[in-house]
Order: structure tokens, then sequence, then C-alpha cells
């Protein structure tokens, strides 16, 4: 029976295949910097390395999205073997819709590790954390933005539950800039209230 098109085993991948995945260069290339991921392999590669790192964390839309930013391999590629990975099981996705590796074994992703190299490795994964957590101080911060006779008033709260740890009002002249002050927040408020913190306190 003709295998499926669809399916994707990364052991047969890196078995029947003598040279590296990664130098087929068949890949779409369109927002990809150099150095990023020109193979169709080499991008199926990543995915489940970044799915076999962050298990359970990571969801598909968070590994496109962090493939486009970093540049590291087309977002239409990544999106392609995204979803033909799902059919075949390499990966699966739960039902929070995080992903989590399927029919692959550890032994496969210390080979990927060989194949992959280091500055991708390191930063996909950095990039894939960013946005989930990102994505958490959004859940977990509020940000209003009221216009004024002056410009715009900027609230950033940091809260847990039903208790606002701190509110911090600010002024911004234009639109812009309050949505760069509300952008920056939500990238780390936890060091915005450290910061805030400790610098009530560096006097005492």
């Amino acid at each position: 029976m003709q295998k499926d098109t669809n399916d994707f085993d990364i052991r047969e991948l890196r078995s029947n295949n003598d040279d590296n995945p990664l130098l087929r260069f068949d890949a779409m290339m369109a927002g990809v910097k150099n150095g990023g991921l020109r193979s169709v392999g080499g991008i199926h590669l990543l995915v489940s390395y970044i799915v076999a790192t962050l298990s359970g964390r990571v969801k598909a839309e968070t590994i496109t999205s962090a493939m486009e930013q970093g540049q590291l391999a087309n977002y239409f590629e990544v999106a392609d073997a995204i979803s033909k990975m799902l059919s075949s099981g390499v990966i699966k996705e739960n039902d929070d819709g995080t992903l989590s590796l399927g029919n692959t074994g550890g032994a496969e992703i210390e080979l990927i590790e060989k194949d992959l190299p280091l500055t991708v490795r390191e930063q996909s994964i950095k990039l894939c954390q960013t946005i989930i957590a990102k994505e958490k101080f959004r859940r977990e911060t509020k940000v209003e933005i009221t216009e004024t006779e002056q410009g715009f008033d900027v609230l950033l709260c940091v809260s847990d539950v039903n208790t606002d740890f701190m509110r911090l009002n600010l002024f911004a002249a234009t639109r812009e800039q309050a949505e760069m002050i509300k952008e920056k927040f939500i990238s780390d408020p936890v060091a915005v209230y450290e910061t805030v913190i400790g610098s009530i306190f560096a006097n005492e």
C-alpha cells in the first residue's frame, strides 16, 4: 500500500537519507534570514525539537509565530510541517491546544539535536518561551489606556486573582507612546513591579 504523502516519520527522515536534511534547500525562503532553515526536513526536525523541549506548554500558533518573528523558517512551511506531523502522529494536540510528542521517542530527539545548529535550537526555544510568557502576562495583567485633553493616561496593573499588587498610572503624549508603554509592560510586568519596589526601598 502506498504511503500517504502527509505521513511523516523522523526516523525515516534520518535513516533513509544519507545527506543532511538541512542541506536540501527545498523550502520556501520568503521571510527567512541568513542562517535560517531552508529545507522541509530541517523544519520538521526543528518543530519536533521544540515540541519535545516544551511539551505540554507550546501551541502550534506559538511555534509558527516564533519562527516568523525570528525569521528562522518560512511561516507557511512551518504551518504545513505541523499539520503533517499531527496527521502522522509524530506530534499530538492535547485538550488545551498544547502539543506533545506522539510516536517519536527520546532517542530520536537526541539525534535531532545533533542535526540542528545550536544557535537555531536556542533561538527557537527562547522565542517560543517569550511568546508563552507574554500570553500568560496578557491574561494576568491589565492595561487601560484612557484619552484625556492633554494626551493619554496608561494604567498598569500587576494582579493575582482578586488582588492588585501594583497600580501604576503613566502619562503618554500620543497614542503610539501609550501603546508602546503597554507592550513593554506586558512583555515583562514582573520586572516593572520589581524595579518600582526596588527603587522605593533603595535608600533605606
